[in-house]
């Protein structure tokens, strides 16, 4: 199996998500209900939505107390099982209660659950991959010892139940039971992170699915289709397989539904006003329906747009004529943007601004937060500086960051936090921007332990006039340098997926405190 190293995990993580806005197409997310929704006898508003031969079931259960992050189907279709973040189950239909993490002190919170092929069992799955069995569902092992790159994002079962595989947002595998190793993400460089796994029906592969939407094909799963190469108007989230293995369904946060293969659309909530996102799907056994399942909406930026920016782009450096036409920032001219800095083994600047905005969204989302990108992917030039003030300007962003790594001395280390200065657009903005300033620094120390930089500013702080960013702005916005990508020491901890989320985490934990005057609770 694939093994993974490096930090701990971020204990706000509950799903990755990623992207920005697309034109339906294919499967698209346009289509009426398979099935009127049924909301008051979920334990959740509009939880559950059922469409083609999907029903809803009964319960009597209490409402979770933390979001809603998983759910799988009874063998017969007549019912399933919701997990919630805390380890939480609630039952409907025929799926029986076994038992749940409700109310234990978990170490990272559920991700997601598998049914026994019987239905006697389920295991629940947490971030660090720490398994718990209940019913005829046996334990074969975890990864809740282990430090890993990525936190887990989700499992699947074996046909037979005597195994299962777990997978993480790097896109790595880690196998218990019977469950066989086929290949792995692991190690490779992803345009999004891992958010969801399939097995095929013969458990002889497995399908992994991006949040871009993209499809990582393993063993006997073969390859239908994506939405890699589409610009989604909300990230996908999850997926499921049609009982013969000849095609699959992807959900998106906002309820759309992709078809491929044998797979029959059959519905979605594409482009309904949706209490909360959506956060995965479950097929009825017979492939006639499909259950998509909700979030709780009891967050605390629901009703917030944060604007994020991630300087530079992946492919600036083959485009000089572009990125070197001069553009007024407010003050003077500056280039329309720059190729960025780069680590001496040549890990780019622009994928670590990414990387780590894709985790920031993935956080912020899961509080409620509405995000706007500048940019959906690193596989594109610019925007140009002062494109991308505009984009977030235009959003009426409550706050922005703008995300960045420093080419500073080589002897030098640490991160800054730059903020804007009066004169100009942003004369409005200029005190919210350094209370956010302030708390993004407190919360970058405490959470990744870099220290404020050696070389630029004054604990950790430094104004600014001669950016776009932050000259052109008129929403409360700072840039963080997140360390020197040009000392060695920085370096190490700036390439590994574990810093970027950590660098994500205390990023979403300042804006949840400068937006509401307190952190997120834990989840």
């Amino acid at each position: 199996m694939w093994l993974a190293s490096g930090l701990a995990l971020s204990a706000l993580l509950v799903a990755t998500v990623v992207t920005i806005s697309w034109t339906p197409a294919g499967g698209g997310t346009a289509g009426s209900k398979g099935q009127a929704r049924a909301a008051a006898v979920n334990p959740v508003p509009d939880s559950v939505v059922p469409f083609g031969a999907a029903s809803l079931g009964l319960s009597a259960l209490s409402t979770p107390s933390t979001p809603v992050v998983g759910m799988a189907a009874t063998p017969d279709g007549g019912g399933y099982w919701l997990v919630a973040a805390d380890g939480g189950v609630f039952t409907f239909g025929d799926a029986k209660f076994l038992g749940s993490e409700g109310g234990a002190q978990l170490a990272a919170p559920v991700v997601g659950m598998a049914a026994t092929p019987d239905g006697g069992g389920y295991w629940l799955v947490a971030a660090d991959g720490g398994v718990f069995t209940f019913g005829d569902a046996k334990f074969f092992g975890s990864t809740g010892a282990l430090r890993l790159n990525a936190p887990i994002v989700g499992m699947a079962a074996t046909p037979d139940g005597g195994g299962y595989w777990l997978v993480a947002a790097d896109g790595g595998i880690f196998t218990f039971g019977d469950a066989k190793f086929l290949g792995s993400e692991g190690g490779t460089e992803l345009n999004a992170p891992i958010v969801g796994m399939a097995a095929t029906p013969d458990g002889g592969g497995y399908w992994l699915v991006a949040a871009d939407g993209g499809i990582f094909t393993f063993g006997d799963a073969k390859f239908f289709g994506s939405t890699g190469a589409l610009r989604l108007n909300a990230p996908i989230v999850g997926m499921a397989a049609t009982p013969d293995g000849g095609g699959y369904w992807l959900v998106a946060a906002d309820g759309g539904i992709f078809t491929f293969g044998d797979a029959t659309f059959l519905g979605s909530e594409g482009g309904a006003q949706l209490a909360a996102p959506a956060v995965g799907m479950a097929a009825t056994p017979a492939g006639g329906g499909y259950w998509l399942v909700f979030g709780s909406n009891q967050r605390p930026l629901t009703g917030k747009v944060v604007g994020i920016d991630p300087g530079h782009n992946g492919l600036n450096y083959t485009a000089p004529q572009i990125i070197n036409q001069p553009v007024w920032n407010g003050q003077e001219y500056e280039s329309c943007d720059t190729t960025g800095t780069a680590t001496d083994s040549g890990y780019t600047e622009a994928q670590y601004n990414f990387n780590v905005a894709t985790y920031l969204q993935a956080d912020l989302e899961t509080e409620g937060a509405r995000v706007v990108l500048t940019r959906p992917n690193n596989s594109g030039i610019g925007p140009c500086v002062t494109t991308r003030s505009a984009i977030i300007n235009d959003a009426h962003a409550d706050v922005a960051v703008d995300i960045h790594a420093d080419g500073g001395p080589a002897n030098g280390r640490g991160f800054a936090v730059l903020e804007p200065v009066a004169d100009g657009p942003n004369d409005g903005v200029i005190a919210a921007s350094d209370s956010f300033a302030s708390i993004l620094r407190n919360t970058f120390v405490a959470e990744t332990g870099m220290p404020e930089s050696t070389y630029d500013g004054i604990d950790g702080l430094q104004p600014r006039d001669d950016l776009a960013g932050l000259n052109l702005t008129t929403v409360p916005k700072v840039l963080i340098e997140c360390g020197n990508m040009r000392n060695a020491t920085d370096a190490s901890l700036l390439v590994t997926a574990a810093f970027q989320r950590s660098a994500a985490a205390a990023m979403a934990q300042a804006v949840t405190i400068y937006l509401t005057g307190h952190a997120a609770p834990a989840t």
